[in-house]
């Protein structure tokens, strides 16, 4: 049975301010699957210019990055089974309740052929928008012998998720810091539950006691390491629980294939 994906699912609808924030036309993921900001402290938009809000048919559905001016790298699980046509991408939003984010369709969607939602190995899509967008865009990581896979190395998860297991999704823009986990050990911990970790297309996040995570709502979004994109929201044990780090997509193991769909 595979752990939860991050996506916002019907459970975790609702109001945030003057908006409403339901869950996605696509598919709901398994359950054990949820990623969102649990444990984290408030930022701003300014602090991270290339996180994007990734709506589908006008509800809250996942995050993503502004990797070029018309590209955003977000998760493959947000993207199976939704059409172009339904999603919407905003950026320069610190909060969902606001208006004044820059708002783009999507013409085009790339997904990475190797994903399947069983494996969740090769957790990755670009989106192409069908505008510039006037913000910064994040540097990927460029190897997946980068330093920032590194045990011990520092990782800021940014999103809009819950801030908690099944709790609330957060109106306003959310970072935590986690250390990058032992990939035996991750492996080890989320094998003996029967999930297939993935050593070469992921990597997992966290501290060992639990507290701090992503949850559901950050699917997509971005994970920093010294400043460049290392990583992606992908899928955990819940969320924040002891002994099971979330788990993010390896974007130097796939850089290459990433980057040739950004011209």
């Amino acid at each position: 049975m595979r752990a939860d994906a991050r996506r916002v699912v019907a459970a975790l609808a609702g109001v945030v301010a003057a908006g409403v924030v339901a869950a996605a036309g696509a598919p709901a993921a398994s359950a054990g699957q949820e990623p969102l900001i649990v444990g984290g402290t408030p930022t701003t938009i300014d602090e991270f210019p290339a996180t994007v809000i990734f709506n589908v048919d006008g509800a809250q559905h996942c995050a993503g990055s502004l990797v070029a001016p018309n590209k955003v790298l977000t998760a493959a699980h947000c993207t199976d089974g939704v059409k172009p046509a339904q999603m919407e991408i905003i950026g320069g939003q610190t909060n969902f309740s606001d208006t004044t984010g820059e708002k783009a369709g999507v013409t085009d969607v790339w997904q990475n052929p190797d994903f399947t939602m069983d494996g969740m190995q090769h957790d990755n899509s670009v989106l192409t928008l069908d505008k510039n967008l006037s913000f910064k865009p994040a540097t990927l990581v460029q190897s997946a012998d980068d330093p920032a896979y590194q045990t011990g190395a520092d990782v800021t998860v940014v999103g809009w998720g819950t801030t908690s297991e099944n709790g609330d999704v957060s109106d306003g823009l959310l970072k935590v810091t986690v250390p990058v986990a032992d990939n035996a050990t991750c492996a080890e911990a989320y094998e003996k539950i029967g999930d297939n970790f993935d050593k070469a297309s992921m990597f997992c996040a966290g501290v060992p006691e639990g507290g701090k995570d992503s949850c559901q709502g950050d699917s997509g979004g971005p994970a920093y390491v010294d400043g460049k994109l290392a990583g992606i929201v992908s899928w955990g044990q819940g969320c924040a629980r002891e002994g099971f780090p979330g788990v993010y997509t390896n974007v130097g193991n796939d850089y290459q294939v990433i980057s040739s769909h950004l011209g």
